[in-house]
């Protein structure tokens, strides 16, 4: 008689075994050849509430994994809000690059972009490309910044609680749940991009909006939330700490964590996301033009 839990408990390991001897056996090599996408122009661009120069750049997509990028030069760029018109000018060392003077923007306006390009490698008419979009609103001031220890029960990967601070801003938050802040940290005016400080890039005040943020009556019994943490071992006595806070539209927080997500796709892992863009055209152009609003503040680090 034959014994059915035995054969059914062999016939389940040989199962188990066939993909690895399958995966296994595979030696030949094989190369994959996307197949080349239509060439598109790309409008990468932003207006600020900081009194500086502004920029947009010009471009045509590229293709899969290539390093090459053809500018678009010539264009006629600016920017309206009501009866202003701020312009951008190529610059003659960058081709491709629209710079403008320096100008401030003006939080909770709207603004509308135009590009108009005449001669161009892909069609045999002018292009017409455009913007609008409204610039978000911000906070007038950071009142402090607290710099307190790593206090989590949980823990936080790839941070050593006691080898880590918090970054706690005290601000009055506007009553707004719309704000999103993308959140910039600086080390001695040195932009600050260790991997814990990544994880909050991104802030929604979503829940936090109308608060006092890190008051008393927002915390209750809770810890102070930090918008990011910085590593003890980049620190020394006297080093100068900046929070800045951009405030961004959520359209463009969906438009950068799609950017994210794309990174380091590629075919055998999947196709890559729909690409986001708020560029209208006459030529199915993509890219992304954004106004921000910021606010900064800055402090010293002390050795506890």
């Amino acid at each position: 008689m034959f014994d059915l839990k035995k054969i059914s408990k062999h016939a389940y390991r040989w199962l188990i075994c066939l993909p690895l001897i399958s995966f296994l056996a595979c030696t030949e090599s094989i190369t994959i050849d996307p197949p080349e996408g239509r060439m598109r122009p790309v409008v990468e661009g932003s207006f600020t509430n900081e009194l500086k120069r502004h920029e947009v750049i010009l471009s045509y997509s590229s293709e899969l994994y290539s390093h090459e990028k053809k500018m678009i030069s010539g264009a006629e760029v600016y920017v309206k809000s009501g009866s202003d018109t701020v312009w951008y000018y190529e610059q003659p060392d960058r081709p491709g690059h629209y710079l403008t003077d320096s100008v401030a923007g003006k939080k909770n306006r709207r603004y509308h972009l135009e590009v108009n390009i005449g001669e161009n490698e892909l069609y045999h008419y002018p292009i017409h490309m455009y913007a609008d979009t409204k610039m978000p609103n911000n906070v007038n001031q950071i009142d402090s910044i607290g710099l307190l220890p790593l206090l989590n029960e949980e823990g936080l990967p790839f941070v050593d609680e006691k080898a880590a601070v918090n970054i706690c801003p005290y601000f009055q938050a506007l009553n707004d749940e719309s704000i999103v802040y993308n959140v910039e940290l600086y080390l001695n005016g040195r932009r600050f991009r260790n991997r814990p400080s990544k994880l909050f890039d991104l802030f929604p005040m979503q829940g936090y909006a109308g608060y006092y943020f890190n008051g008393e009556e927002m915390l209750h019994n809770n810890l102070p939330i930090p918008v990011g943490i910085m590593n003890k071992s980049y620190l020394h006595e006297g080093d100068v700490i900046k929070v800045k806070l951009i405030s961004i539209t959520k359209d463009y927080m969906y438009f950068l964590v799609s950017q994210k997500l794309a990174v380091g796709i590629n075919p055998i892992m999947g196709a890559f996301p729909a690409t986001a863009t708020n560029i209208f055209s006459n030529c199915n152009a993509i890219g992304w033009f954004s106004t921000t609003s910021s606010v900064e503040a800055e402090c010293v680090y002390h050795e506890w």
